[in-house]
C-alpha cells in the first residue's frame, strides 16, 4: 500500500452520473491487481469536507503508457466532486489494498458475473485473464437498458451477456435463469453480486458450492481501510472477517453457506 499522486488525463461522461477518469500513475498501474480497491481523497488538497476517503476498484489499466482508470457513479458529495475534476487535476490515492481474485493457473474459461454498478469490480480481472490467454464470458444483469454497462468499455474479446429486468435490451430475466447454461463451460466464477444474490447462485447450483470453483465480491462500506476501526466485519463461514484486508474477494463458501 502507497500512497500515490494521480493526475488526471481525460473525464470522459459515459451517460448522465457516470464518468470515466483516465489517470497517470505508472506505479499504480503496475501493482494493482483485480479486485483491490483504492481510497480515493474526494475533495481539495487545502479541504476536509468530506473527510473520508472513498474506496473505488481500478476499472482498467495500460501498463506501458501508465494509465488507469476509475469508474465512477455520482451518488453523493465525494463521486460528485470527482466527477466534476478536469483534465491536468490531480487526485490523492491510497492502494492497492485487500484481497483480490485468484484464478487457478489451470482455468481456461473463466465465467464473470455481475449485477448493476458491481461489474466494476471484474473489469480489470476481464482485461488480464484475456492478457493471460483465457476466454472470458461475462454476465451482467441491469434494472434497464439505461443502466446497461457499454459494451465499448470491455475488450472485443469478452463474450458479453446482457440481462435486464423489463427485456428493454438483451435478454429478459435475472442471473439464475441463465447461470445454468454456462456453468458447464466454466473453469471458474468469479461473482460481483449482492451476497443476497451470491448466496442464491450457492443453493440454486451444485456446481457453485465446488472447492476453489467460485468466488465472491463483498461489498461493505470502508472507513479507516485498515482494519482498526472494525466496521467493516463480516460473518463468514470460517468466522468473523474484515472486508478492507481479509477481502473484498472471498471464496464464495466462505460467504454463502
Amino acid at each position: 500500500m502507497r500512497l500515490y499522486t494521480a493526475t488526471i488525463t481525460r473525464n470522459s461522461e459515459i451517460r448522465s452520473g457516470v464518468h470515466l477518469i483516465e489517470m497517470h500513475v505508472p506505479s499504480l498501474a503496475s501493482t494493482v491487481q483485480p479486485g483491490q480497491y483504492c481510497m480515493v481523497r474526494c475533495c481539495h488538497p487545502s479541504a476536509t469536507d468530506p473527510l473520508l476517503r472513498r474506496p473505488l476498484f481500478i476499472h482498467s489499466v495500460q501498463q506501458a503508457q501508465g494509465l488507469c482508470t476509475l469508474l465512477i457513479h455520482v451518488h453523493g458529495r465525494g463521486t460528485s466532486w470527482l466527477a466534476q475534476q478536469r483534465a491536468g487535476a490531480t487526485l490523492d490515492i491510497l492502494g492497492p489494498m485487500g484481497h483480490g481474485w485468484e484464478v487457478r493457473s489451470t482455468a481456461r474459461n473463466l465465467l464473470l458475473v455481475s449485477a448493476g454498478g458491481l461489474i466494476v469490480g471484474v473489469t480489470l480481472l476481464a482485461q488480464q485473464a484475456l492478457e493471460q490467454e483465457l476466454a472470458v464470458t461475462l454476465i451482467a444483469h441491469f434494472s434497464k437498458a439505461a443502466d446497461v454497462y457499454p459494451p465499448a468499455l470491455l475488450p472485443p474479446e469478452v463474450e458479453y451477456h446482457i440481462i435486464t429486468s423489463d427485456g428493454s435490451l438483451g435478454q429478459q430475466g435475472d442471473i439464475v435463469s441463465v447461470l445454468g447454461n454456462y456453468l458447464p463451460w466454466a473453469d471458474a466464477v468469479c461473482c460481483s453480486v449482492s451476497r443476497e444474490t451470491a448466496t442464491l447462485l450457492y443453493s440454486s447450483f451444485e456446481r457453485m458450492r465446488g472447492r476453489q470453483f467460485a468466488q465472491g465480491l463483498m461489498l461493505h462500506p470502508l472507513v479507516c481501510a485498515s482494519g482498526a476501526c472494525l466496521t467493516c466485519s463480516v460473518d463468514t463461514y470460517s468466522g468473523t472477517k474484515l472486508v478492507c484486508r481479509d477481502g473484498p474477494v472471498f471464496d464464495l463458501r466462505e460467504l454463502a453457506r
